[in-house]
């Protein structure tokens, strides 16, 4: 079954804004490659954390909408751990009640 889903991207900060969109652009490919739809990416730049991430205090933010087959979130879930320039990342299906 085909949801909306919003995810928001915690990038390091220790990465240019060049490359932090490149970082991105990586993450919305993940989500091409396994039949998702991009409707829209939000990019808020970079912003100081709420609490400490990793020794981290702030991150480069991205809000990526896009739809897609609700079995294959975890595929992207997964490959999304893998990847050390993600401090944290949340996938939301946005009309779960």
């Amino acid at each position: 079954m085909i949801k909306d889903y919003e995810c928001m991207l915690i990038l390091t900060p220790q990465l240019t804004q060049d490359e932090a969109v490149k970082e991105n652009e990586k993450a919305v490919s993940i989500l091409l490659e396994n039949g998702g739809e991009l409707i829209k990416t939000d990019t808020w730049g970079k912003r100081q954390l709420a609490y400490p991430i990793n020794k981290q205090h702030e991150g480069h933010y991205f809000i990526n909408y896009f739809k897609m087959d609700a079995e294959k979130v975890k595929i992207v879930q997964r490959l999304y751990n893998i990847s050390e320039k993600f401090l944290r990342f949340i996938i939301i299906d946005r009309h779960q009640k």
